[in-house]
């Protein structure tokens, strides 16, 4: 009888923590679908599945330059003394440990203190020279620094570690952008179309390009397909649409 009961007990324990998980990851992809957990949510805009609470998808045309790798707009409004504390304790304690120079990094990102960042991602990737998100974090911050060399040196690097990264791509896209070499930032977006047709930003930025280097029937046909895919953009793009047509 007691076995029964703790087994019961034990069934009912694994159910409830079952329950109680987070159901907030993406696990896949289906349609104009995306999986998050055992739910589906239909979506045409894909920028869903990189995370809009850590992104802002929705640009205006003077500020798509930005990029989309744009750390979040951080939790740590101020420098987080405790998180600091305990990161630099492990790293004074193991420091041949590269997870905390990461979290460190990261956090020196999200409040914009770059270079400090950008030492933390060094020594990350002298300790673990494999892992993309180290580089692509690193060429974010040489971004925000204007080092343009460095951070198209990062975003190639993650490319080769993952070649369907559209990230990398769409953020090489803006460096071209920032560098008025707009023709070839529309390669790098039509990589990352290619890769993620649903990505409304990529088609906003494409048009921004396009409409650069005077091609109009362009510009309007990326545009148009910005605003299908994210509905978010009609207010600033259908005037800019409907303007572009009288010319």
């Amino acid at each position: 009888m007691k076995i029964g009961y703790l087994f019961s007990a034990l069934i009912f324990i694994l159910v409830l923590f079952s329950s109680c998980q987070r159901k907030d990851v993406v696990t896949g992809t289906k349609g104009d679908s995306i999986i998050i957990g055992n739910d589906i949510k239909v979506t045409k805009d894909s920028t869903q599945i990189y995370g809009k609470g850590y992104f802002d998808y929705r640009d205006t045309i003077e500020s798509y330059h930005m990029g989309y790798s744009i750390p979040r707009d951080s939790i740590y409004k101020v420098e987080n003394l405790k998180e600091f504390a305990a990161l630099n304790l492990l790293i004074n304690k193991f420091p041949l440990q590269p997870g905390p120079y990461l979290d460190r990094g990261n956090h020196y990102q999200n409040i914009q203190k770059y270079r400090e960042a950008i030492d933390d991602y060094n020594k990350y990737i002298e300790l673990d020279q494999y892992n993309y998100s180290a580089y692509q974090n690193r060429g974010t911050a040489h971004e925000r620094l204007k080092n343009y060399d460095s951070a198209m040196s990062d975003y190639y690097r993650v490319t080769i570690l993952k070649p369907r990264d559209t990230i990398a791509y769409f953020n090489r896209g803006v460096v071209w952008d920032t560098k008025q070499n707009f023709w070839q930032a529309i390669k790098e977006y039509d990589t990352v179309v290619m890769i993620d047709p649903r990505l409304a930003k990529a088609y906003y930025n494409r048009g921004a390009s396009y409409e650069r280097v005077l091609n109009i029937d362009k510009a309007l046909e990326n545009y148009e397909k910005a605003v299908s895919l994210n509905p978010m953009y009609k207010d600033e793009l259908i005037p800019r649409i409907e303007r572009l047509k009288r010319l």
